[in-house]
Parts: C-alpha cells; sequence; structure tokens
C-alpha cells in the first residue's frame, strides 16, 4: 500500500472516529454509548491494519487484531453485562444539555485542526490528520466523562479518550511498542475496574438483602 493511499484511509478513519464520538457524546442510553465505542475501537483496529499494509510492521498487525478482539469485543461485552448484571438505568442522566455538550465538542474539533495546521512541516506525510483526530477524541472523552453522572457511561468516555492516545500512537509513530502496551495495559486495568465494579454492586445488594432479614424477627 502507497503513502498516500495509506493517509487517505487514516483520514477517512479519523472521520468515522470523530463521528463515532459525537455519537457517544449524544447518546441517550447506556446501550448507544456502548455500542459507539465499540464501532470506534474497530475503526481503529482497522486504522492499525492500514498503517502495518503501508509500513510493513507485523508488530501493528498485531495490534489491529489485539485492538478489535479487546476493545471492540471483550471491553463492550463486559460493559453490557454489568449493565444488564446490576439492572441500572439504561437512560444517561448528563449534567448539562447535550446541545451544549456538543456545541464544546465542535470547538474543539475546530480547535485542534487550527493547532495542527500551525504546525506546518512538522507533520508527517503518512498521519494525515491523525494528529488532530486523536487529540479530539481525547479531549471529548473527557468531556464525555465530565457531562455524565453514571459511572458507566464515564468509563466509556475514558475509552473513546484512551482510543485518541493510542490512534494518534499508531499513525504519528507508525508504532511505537512503549506506549501500545502501555495502551494494552492501560485496557486490561479498564476491564479489571470493570469487574470490580461488578463485584461491588453484587455484594452491596447481597448485604442489604441479609439486612433487610433483620425485619422479619418477630
Amino acid at each position: 500500500m502507497s503513502v498516500e493511499l495509506a493517509a487517505r484511509l487514516i483520514d477517512v478513519l479519523g472521520g468515522l472516529l470523530l463521528f463515532s464520538m459525537l455519537l457517544i457524546l449524544a447518546a441517550g442510553q447506556v446501550f448507544r454509548a456502548i455500542y459507539a465505542v465499540a464501532a470506534q475501537a474497530v475503526f481503529l483496529g482497522v486504522a492499525g491494519a492500514v498503517l502495518a499494509a503501508a509500513t510493513g510492521s507485523v508488530d501493528l498487525w498485531i495490534i489491529a487484531a489485539i485492538t478489535i478482539g479487546a476493545k471492540a469485543i471483550l471491553l463492550p461485552w463486559l460493559l453490557i453485562r454489568v449493565v444488564r448484571r446490576v439492572h441500572i438505568s439504561r437512560e444517561i442522566e448528563p449534567v448539562f444539555s447535550t446541545p451544549a455538550a456538543l456545541a464544546i465538542a465542535a470547538g474543539i474539533v475546530v480547535l485542534a485542526f487550527h493547532l495542527n495546521a500551525s504546525l506546518g512541516p512538522v507533520r508527517q506525510a503518512i498521519t494525515g490528520d491523525a494528529l488532530p483526530v486523536g487529540v479530539t477524541l481525547t479531549l471529548v472523552g473527557v468531556l464525555v466523562m465530565a457531562s455524565r453522572r453514571k459511572a458507566l457511561v464515564q468509563m466509556v468516555g475514558l475509552f473513546a479518550s484512551e482510543n485518541g492516545i493510542f490512534f494518534t500512537a499508531m499513525a504519528v509513530s507508525q508504532g511505537m511498542p512503549l506506549i501500545i502496551e502501555i495502551g494494552i495495559i492501560l485496557d486490561v486495568v479498564l476491564g479489571a475496574l470493570v469487574m470490580g465494579i461488578l463485584v461491588l454492586r453484587v455484594r452491596s445488594s447481597v448485604d442489604s438483602d441479609i439486612a433487610d432479614l433483620d425485619s422479619l424477627k418477630g
């Protein structure tokens, strides 16, 4: 694959990543946000495959497969399992209105691309617009965490923010093993955090049920 084709494909995938980020921000239900971040992980994995085809890096092929397996399948499955297991409300409770959040996100997009344009020759050809897209994903992910009340939705925002860092690391450097390893480790930690929330909620439910038995004493 040529460098020019890879850059164009990265730009297209960057646009899809931004669109999925807006879907997460505008989602009215927890499941929609989870499905959107899963789709985002698929785009991220495809971006890794594109870069692998362009650079001939075997490591990037492996990272693309791990990304799709862990981020697009395993972690969304864990989130959905938690939602169904603890029977929490599936409606997202925003701190402020969705239009206001989208307006802030639009401002972040404009600012990121403006700063990227000021870099001039520093930008690499193969990355396309990967840098501003990655910065936008990271900052809008933080916005999702700040603008939602539910812990699970905030976790989705954290996944999306980490996806932005991961995308930038892959595209700008064409593969940095250390950063990629950190990203994978972070995914494992986040998965463990999801399971921790599940265990704590189940334990609190059991404790509550046992406490309610005291009312049966005559």
